[in-house]
């Protein structure tokens, strides 16, 4: 059956609103081209049957370079990537997860993608109008289908395209720092119908199994043999996901794969990539240089990886990415794109930056022998979430100076810069604390101010003291007034803070509910009898936004110490 590929086509309504508006973008700039497609239901090892959707040129009698996509969403997206697909002379595949619209089976969300996806490969190649070369791609979720193909791949895939997508569910996703990511977890999982039982997995520990290992890529470097391009954000959920894959297959991947990953990054919330908000991530609006045209971007990427045609990928840089900058001065320097042969560049330096009692922010190390700083964590009241890495809380850049202003938040800032300040590379904080509770967080958020007193977030991060000495399981109770350091992992940036701004450092006990609340006693949730199953129904936004007091909870009083023997700090990568 031959039809026609237009813009009027409907989109099903996608739950997620950033995939709903990235469908559109690519709806516009859709032409029209004749296509034949066939719909099979697919079989798995274990009988179950995947509902898939198969786009062929008309009239085609060659075998092609196919392109598949799985979807949790509903494959009916698929239609609006056809014709730029088919175009290029690809077959173009899109399949429903297990248990998802009309597939067969029930969804484990991601815990059956490893071998979903091995099968689905392995009959996508045997088929007449496959040529053997098969190529996967996708975003977020359809993102972690891919990444979870890692433990098993076929070997008839050739090549990925995997956009903002966490590479280990567990660290990228669901309990990054060892905080559980409250919002994007529950939010997600309840609100796009899946079964409560996958909720329950989730939170049945807060522990690095082997539940989470099957789907960490990281686990299986030997068995990937493909390029994979890793598109991020430096507002991206998944950010951390998309590097830490590029870093470790660029390095321990299989031949065929080692040297052979790629990076792009970008000034993008998730999906901002997409054109949908225009240029604004946040608070903040950059210039049309940020933009990324996605579509021509990915078929060039498999010309080169499926056709054998040169683009570019490898004879170029492994690492595209956009340096933000002041976007009230069009004369400041950043706001434009850098390539760099590794991340974090060669050429960015980690300086330590130190906290100091008078709320100053400097490279000079502090002198006094005792200087100590106190907040109150309280559970009951936590620091709120403005910003930030998120998904279905507002995203990107935000003024933070709303919650500065709270007693249970300590602020540190430099002077005015006399020069412009690049700071581009991997950013970490190094705190020493103590305090009188079992457990507790340190959250850690990095600002650039502007002249008009705008702090406007870069990038933040938190980490969970029962994981201070990994995530395989939990560390002793914290010892009352014994003095701690951990490291804080605020992710990565490349930003040039332009002259008259300052960088400023925040440190809190919570970021609430990017990050769920510490109860202070040692252990994960609170969770009622039937609690879960009623938020799901009822409220799922409403029951995130409010904490999971336990019965012995309680405020958390938490000493920062800044003095020369334990100098707390920052670790700000700049880039010469």
């Amino acid at each position: 059956m031959t039809k026609k590929l237009t813009t009027a086509l409907i989109i099903k309504k996608i739950s997620i609103t950033v995939f709903a508006a990235f469908m559109i973008t690519m709806l516009f700039s859709a032409g029209t081209w004749a296509y034949e497609k066939e719909f099979v239901m697919v079989p798995m090892r274990d009988g179950v049957k995947l509902a898939t959707d198969i786009y062929l040129p008309s009239n085609n009698n060659k075998k092609l370079p196919v392109i598949l996509m799985r979807t949790p969403y509903g494959r009916e997206m698929g239609a609006i990537f056809a014709t730029q697909v088919l175009s290029k002379r690809y077959a173009w595949v899109v399949q429903d997860t297990r248990g998802r619209f009309d597939s067969e089976g029930t969804s484990m969300s991601f815990m059956d993608d490893t071998d979903d996806g091995r099968d689905t490969i392995d009959w996508i190649g045997k088929q007449k109008w496959c040529n053997g070369k098969v190529g996967t791609t996708g975003i977020s979720a359809m993102g972690i289908t891919q990444y979870a193909m890692a433990a098993d791949p076929s070997p008839y895939l050739k090549s990925q395209y995997v956009m903002a997508a966490a590479g280990s569910l567990y660290h990228d996703a669901a309990h990054e720092g060892g905080g559980f990511r409250r919002a994007l977890v529950l939010k997600w999982v309840g609100g796009n119908d899946f079964p409560i039982k996958i909720l329950k997995l989730l939170l049945s520990t807060q522990h690095y199994i082997d539940l989470w290992k099957k789907n960490n890529i990281h686990e299986h470097l030997e068995n990937i043999h493909y390029p994979i391009l890793h598109m991020g954000g430096w507002y991206d959920i998944f950010l951390e996901g998309n590097i830490r894959a590029f870093q470790d297959i660029q390095e321990n991947g299989a031949e065929g794969a080692r040297g052979r990953q790629r990076l792009v990054v970008g000034p993008w919330t998730h999906g901002g990539w997409c054109g949908m908000a225009g240029t604004k991530q946040g608070q903040l609006t950059y210039p049309v240089n940020s933009k990324y045209n996605l579509i021509k971007k990915m078929m060039n990427w498999f010309d080169e990886t499926l056709k054998g045609k040169d683009k570019g990928y490898f004879s170029g840089p492994a690492v595209r990415y956009y340096v933000m900058g002041d976007v009230d001065d069009e004369n400041a320097p950043g706001n434009s794109w850098r390539s760099a042969d590794t991340w974090p560049p060669k050429n960015s330096m980690p300086t330590s930056y130190y906290f100091h009692n008078d709320g100053t922010l400097s490279t000079e190390k502090p002198a006094a022998d005792d200087d100590v700083m106190k907040i109150v964590s309280d559970p009951a009241n936590p620091v709120p979430t403005v910003g930030g890495a998120n998904l279905s809380l507002p995203a990107g850049s935000f003024d933070q100076r709303k919650i500065e202003k709270r007693d249970d938040v300590l602020v540190f800032t430099t002077p005015a810069l006399t020069k412009p300040l690049d700071v581009t590379g991997d950013l970490r904080a190094i705190v020493y604390f103590s305090t009188d509770v079992p457990d507790t967080d340190i959250a850690v958020r990095l600002m650039d101010v502007y002249p008009d007193g705008r702090s406007m977030l870069v990038a933040d991060g938190l980490v969970r003291a029962i994981h201070r000495n990994g995530m395989d399981g939990p560390a002793p109770p914290l010892e009352k007034g014994k003095i701690y350091e951990m490291e804080v992992n605020v992710t990565a940036t490349s930003l040039i803070f332009n002259k008259g701004h300052r960088v400023r450092v925040s440190l809190a006990g919570s970021n609430f509910p990017r990050f769920d609340i510490n109860l202070h006693n040692g252990k994960f949730l609170d969770l009622q009898e039937g609690e879960l199953e009623k938020a799901v129904k009822e409220n799922i936004g409403r029951y995130v936004s409010k904490p999971d007091l336990a019965v012995d909870t309680r405020p958390a009083n938490i000493t920062f110490y800044v003095d020369a023997e334990h100098p707390s700090h920052f670790l700000l990568p700049l880039y010469e």
